[in-house]
């Protein structure tokens, strides 16, 4: 198997943060009647909980 670049939990804490600003950003520019940086956002969003799978992974290769 190839090997993986080894994951930190403060890796996964700061993507988890990351996470956390994003879904608040998400919801003041949707609050504040703007649709399409809202969208934006929410692109960026899943984009970040894809990382954050990523991350998870990465911890788990490590580990073995």
């Amino acid at each position: 198997m190839r090997s993986i670049k080894p994951a930190a939990p403060a890796d996964r804490m700061a993507v988890r943060t990351a996470i956390d600003h994003l879904r608040r950003a998400r919801h003041l520019l949707a609050s504040s009647g703007a649709p399409r940086a809202a969208a934006a956002v929410r692109k960026a969003l899943r984009s970040a909980e894809g990382a954050a799978r990523h991350i998870d992974h990465r911890i788990r290769r490590s580990q073995r």
